[in-house]
């Protein structure tokens, strides 16, 4: 092998290892664009969590108003359950203040 073979070699493996560092460069970039997108998506998915558990609360006490003022038979049941659970929940706590 000549000294001008070699030199090709060399320039090939040089031009070789440019374009596999950019290529490499290239996919660090997009690793770092993707996981900005993955953060920015899961914060938005605990916003909208968040928003979902608040509409389902103002659904509940709408659906629990509702019953009060409904003379359906179900909506009375329901408000019947929810009112003797609260009281429930405080007999509980007065117990507990007893103690």
């Amino acid at each position: 092998m000549g000294e001008e073979e070699h030199r090709k070699q060399i320039e090939r493996l040089s031009s070789n290892a440019e374009r596999l560092a950019s290529f490499c460069k290239s996919l660090i970039d997009k690793n770092a664009e993707l996981a900005k997108e993955i953060e920015n998506l899961n914060i938005e998915l605990n916003n909208n969590k968040k928003k979902l558990t608040e509409i389902e609360k103002k659904y509940n006490d709408l659906k629990l108003a509702q019953a009060f003022s409904s003379p359906v038979s179900d909506g009375n049941k329901e408000a019947k359950q929810k009112i003797n659970k609260i009281i429930r929940e405080i007999d509980s706590c007065i117990t507990l203040l007893k103690k």
